[in-house]
């Protein structure tokens, strides 16, 4: 699954990630894209608060890739 969050600001990616993260299987991975640069603090920490489990995070130009994986 793959989200696309570009353009918007704290807290909207995070919300799009807490709500479609419920939409895949344990052990599934979900791309988030998002231009926020909190999003790239808020996301460890979102993962860390929720058990999840964040694979990888990427810079290109101004955007964020995360890589997150539904643990439980």
């Amino acid at each position: 699954m793959s989200i696309d969050a570009r353009g918007y600001m704290c807290p909207y990616p995070i919300m799009l990630l807490s709500l479609n993260i419920k939409n895949v299987s344990v052990g599934d991975v979900v791309e988030v894209r998002a231009t926020d640069p909190a999003f790239e603090r808020d996301v460890v920490s979102w993962a860390e608060e929720t058990g999840q489990e964040v694979l990888e995070l990427r810079r290109v130009g101004d955007e964020i890739i995360a890589y997150v994986r539904r643990v439980r």
